[in-house]
């Protein structure tokens, strides 16, 4: 009579077997360098409000939404297709496109910070951006540079790598704000650090994938440009709208706090969304990078496997996310004060209000990469319109009706739940139907 497998021996073949064994094989490796950088990430962050203020914070907030917002946009987002093609000598071309894309629109943006940075900044009450226009611009390179690397390593399932190049990056980031904080540059620390943090890896990313580069290179020619550029000209014609309202949509209440409310309050509702950000970064968009790996090179042998996959992934999110954000909505305000000191409590009450929402974000990540797989573009970019104007509809009603901070994020926490929960029901039928 055979052994019976142990608890472990069960509890591992439960989480890594079946059709989404793939999926968190990759996930897990991920995970565990993003959850290493985060652990960093998060002890730093105590040390970091002891040595910044609540509106150095509120900056902080302003320039990641904005190079979050930006960097997406410089590729036209064909570097999402590198991992798509069969053979290196496409993908070549796509990341020749996509490198060559970037450049030229960074330079542009560089160039309208540069004339017209004072201006464009006031409108969300954040001119104090205006001389760090320069960062911005390297901002924006940096994680474009960052996100086409991170796609040839899902091309290749290359998680180990990426994993690493998150440890780089938290290390960096953190050592520099912490560095600068306490050589009183405030918040020039904070912007500095958060450009390490964003672009940190690369080198290492180069290193592993240059002889892969430099052998696939004979495969680059004018012609193919352009047969990759029509041949994926959905990414661009419905993606990039799409992504810059996604991004929008994500960085807006932001924005928008920014334009409404002082740079305090800001600051706070930024600390908020950075501590909230750490399960989604850490296991949603984790999960999300492992599942469209996976699910590239099932999707059109054995679409019913990339459902059951989804379908899983979903579930084992689910199970995780739960205890957390029940925590979350009930001790926030403790939590808050506790980590990060007493002027910090009011971060603690957003963070409650907003734990239901965070809780269906980090369960609907790793689908939004699905939308890819689908061919349904112009669903993708509805499926944005929908969510940007319930964001602005939010912001007009507190703009016109005064209210306070507190109200305001209770609407976004309200809204952005009924929209992730729509999303992932949305996803999953498309799925289905396509089986």
């Amino acid at each position: 009579m055979p052994d019976r497998p142990s608890l472990r021996q069960r509890l591992t073949a439960r989480l890594f077997g079946g059709a989404s064994g793939g999926v968190f094989r990759g996930m897990a490796t991920l995970a565990f360098g993003s959850g290493i950088g985060r652990v960093i990430g998060i002890a730093s962050i105590p040390v970091l409000t002891r040595l910044y203020s609540p509106e150095d914070f509120g900056v902080l907030a302003v320039f990641t939404a904005l190079v979050a917002i930006l960097a997406p946009l410089v590729t036209l987002r064909y570097v999402l297709a590198l991992p798509l093609p069969r053979h290196d000598g496409v993908a070549m071309n796509l990341l020749v496109l996509s490198t060559g894309l970037m450049l030229g629109l960074t330079a542009c943006v560089a160039l309208a910070l540069w004339l017209w940075g004072g201006p464009l900044l006031a409108l969300v009450s954040m001119d104090v951006l205006a001389p760090w226009w320069w960062l911005i611009a390297l901002g924006v390179l940096g994680t474009a540079s960052y996100e086409m690397l991170t796609m040839w390593a899902t091309r290749r399932r290359a998680y180990k790598v990426i994993a690493q190049t998150n440890v780089t990056q938290s290390i960096a980031g953190a050592v520099v704000k912490i560095a600068m904080g306490l050589a009183a540059f405030q918040p020039l620390g904070l912007l500095v650090g958060q450009v390490v943090a964003q672009a940190g890896g690369i080198g290492r990313l180069l290193r592993g994938f240059v002889a892969e580069f430099h052998a696939s290179w004979h495969h680059v020619r004018a012609s193919r440009l352009r047969k990759v550029t029509w041949r994926h000209r959905g990414f661009p014609v419905w993606r990039v709208p799409s992504q810059f309202m996604m991004i929008f949509s994500m960085q807006g209440p932001m924005l928008f706090m920014a334009a409404l409310y002082d740079a305090e309050t800001t600051g706070q509702f930024g600390l908020a969304m950075m501590a909230l950000s750490v399960p989604v970064n850490l296991l949603g968009h984790s999960a999300g990078k492992a599942l469209y790996g996976e699910a590239a090179l099932l999707v059109k042998s054995s679409p019913g496997s990339v459902l059951k996959m989804c379908r899983d992934v979903q579930i084992r999110l689910l199970c995780i996310s739960t205890p957390l954000a029940i925590l979350l909505w009930l001790f926030g305000e403790t939590l808050f004060r506790f980590a990060f000191g007493a002027e910090w409590i009011e971060a603690g009450q957003y963070a409650s209000i907003l734990a239901v929402a965070i809780l269906f974000q980090f369960t609907s990540a790793p689908l939004i990469q699905v939308m890819n797989l689908l061919s349904r573009q112009s669903a993708f970019l509805t499926i944005n319109v929908i969510r940007l104007f319930g964001l602005v509809g939010i912001f007009y009603i507190s703009s016109t009706m005064l209210l306070e901070a507190k109200s305001t994020v209770m609407m976004i926490a309200a809204f952005s739940t009924i929209f992730y929960l729509f999303v992932t029901l949305y996803v999953m039928h498309a799925l289905r139907v396509s089986v």
